[in-house]
């Protein structure tokens, strides 16, 4: 336990994430109401008493409240009782995933790290459900619902934290001071802040902070369940893997390992990165950069953006669930971006300057990398009224660097054919290819024993996120490779040909898409 909290205080200060600087951040009223509050403790916890109505409530509600102020003073430098007490009465209330609550985990029964362990996955689950409230007010305050009112300073150079820590009282009360305490630290640290004439952006900013908290306290569980044997750091993983969103996929071994924030040093440095884009707040962030990349500005480089999709039987008829993107400035990243959670604002939110999913599909400036996009814009048009253009199809193109060598083509191939015959992947690669494919068949085909349902499920599968962000981890590396191949007289015609099967979707009633190859 002591090493888990020099851990944490070594890392960010006086707490995990909040700065001395940003406790001073309340209004005089708000100072009130928080003594108020501390000196009526022992009436607050007689009504959590009397709602529990037994006597194993009161006792477990006391032995759980020190064990909780401790961990979110060491965690989040807390200070504020109502904090305190609306996270004791969340733990106290939980169920893990057994269906098991944190009375089962207290000593002698466990350990006392173990039953420390139990409350921080609790708590990790209280400050998600803190960061889907806020997340679930960015496409409100985007479209004029009135913001938090912004200090007189400008800059926000010495009231960042006190204001961010405003922002979190006023919206989700005063039981999450405790948070805004922490972010307000976080955000004083940080060279450059959104600024405050853009609020979507600000609270966007807010929330991945939120991310990052939630995923730092899910890792010191891993550690701690490790370190007492209480559960395998494997088995941990993939029970707190909702709590990240950024992943790195080693070939060699198949194993997805999770990381706290993507300016991770290990992260950094792998060739197949996973950003889980599920939350309107890092929708917004992948949205500015993509921006930023495919703007005039960046001068000559043509930005290009492979694109894939998976859902339900992929069509008009069956729901769109996940899209997967590579950027052409860092193929190594894939961002798997979750429609089934964020439905039709993932392609409809804007940056200030206009930039959404929508319009970068349809922009025909801006050449998305496709492989066969017949089923995949029937269901963008029918379902979320987008009609892609700038579509460069591999599956077309893999024909024409067929034809161009003088082979006679009547078929076309599929993606997994062409990844394997491609000279730009290494042996190990192939493998893995041949190793993904078959255990995320396995899953969602019912002639495999699976289900297309499995898209849906929440949380995320974690072969299904493998797998779907593998289709589009290498297709960059296909472009480029038949680019070369092709020459510059067959590009223009499969860009042609592209956009033609993006128009499929036109048709009257849907039609299964033949796989003979076409005439270009």
């Amino acid at each position: 336990s002591s090493a888990v909290a020099r851990r944490a205080r070594a890392s960010h200060g006086r707490g995990a994430f909040a700065s001395r600087r940003s406790r001073r951040g309340v209004t005089g009223m708000q100072r009130h109401s928080l003594s108020e509050q501390h000196q009526s403790h022992a009436g607050l916890s007689g009504g959590a008493v009397g709602q529990a109505r037994s006597y194993q409530h009161q006792a477990l509600y006391q032995q759980l409240l020190p064990v909780v102020r401790h961990v979110l003073e060491v965690l989040l430098a807390n200070e504020f009782e109502e904090s305190t007490v609306a996270v004791t009465n969340f733990v106290l209330n939980f169920r893990f995933s057994d269906g098991s609550d944190t009375s089962r985990y207290m000593p002698p029964r466990h350990s006392e790290l173990v039953m420390k362990g139990r409350v921080m996955e609790a708590l990790a689950h209280w400050i998600k459900g803190k960061t889907l409230e806020l997340d679930c007010m960015i496409p409100l305050v985007q479209s004029g619902l009135p913001f938090v009112e912004r200090p007189a300073n400008r800059t926000l150079e010495e009231g960042l934290p006190e204001f961010v820590n405003a922002i979190f009282i006023d919206l989700l009360g005063a039981e999450a001071a405790c948070l805004g305490n922490a972010v307000g630290g976080m955000m004083a640290q940080t060279a450059s802040v959104p600024l405050l004439d853009y609020p979507s952006m600000f609270l966007a900013h807010i929330v991945r902070k939120l991310e990052e908290i939630q995923a730092r306290v899910s890792k010191i569980v891993m550690e701690l369940y490790e370190l007492t044997e209480f559960m395998s750091f494997d088995d941990s993983k993939n029970d707190l893997m909702m709590f990240f969103q950024h992943y790195t996929v080693e070939t060699t071994s198949g194993t997805l390992e999770v990381h706290e924030t993507g300016e991770d040093d290990v992260l950094r440095d792998s060739p197949f990165r996973v950003n889980l884009i599920d939350s309107f707040g890092s929708l917004m962030s992948l949205l500015a950069h993509l921006e930023e990349m495919c703007s005039p500005q960046m001068g000559s480089m043509e930005a290009a953006l492979a694109v894939d999709f998976e859902g339900v039987k992929l069509c008009r008829h069956g729901a769109l669930c996940l899209v997967q993107l590579t950027c052409s400035d860092d193929p190594r990243l894939v961002y798997v971006l979750d429609v089934h959670m964020l439905g039709k604002r993932a392609f409809t939110m804007e940056t200030p300057r206009g930039t959404s999913m929508k319009v970068l599909l349809e922009e025909q400036s801006i050449r998305k990398v496709w492989f066969d996009p017949r089923n995949d814009v029937d269901a963008l048009y029918h379902q979320f009224g987008i009609t892609p253009h700038g579509v460069f199809d591999l599956q077309l193109a893999e024909v024409a660097d067929r034809r161009n060598r003088g082979l006679k083509v009547n078929y076309v191939q599929g993606l997994y054919k062409c990844l394997t015959q491609c000279p730009m992947l290494q042996a190990e690669q192939k493998v893995f290819a041949e190793k993904i494919n078959k255990l995320g068949k396995q899953l969602f085909e019912p002639q495999n024993g699976g289900s297309y349902e499995i898209f849906q499920q929440r949380p995320l599968n974690p072969v299904i996120l493998v797998y779907a962000a593998h289709d589009s981890r290498y297709m960059l590396a296909l472009y480029d490779q038949y680019l070369q191949s092709i020459g510059s007289h067959w590009v223009p015609r499969v860009l042609r040909a592209g956009d033609q099967r993006a128009q499929w979707c036109l048709q009257r009633e849907y039609v299964v898409p033949a796989t003979e190859a076409p005439d270009f």
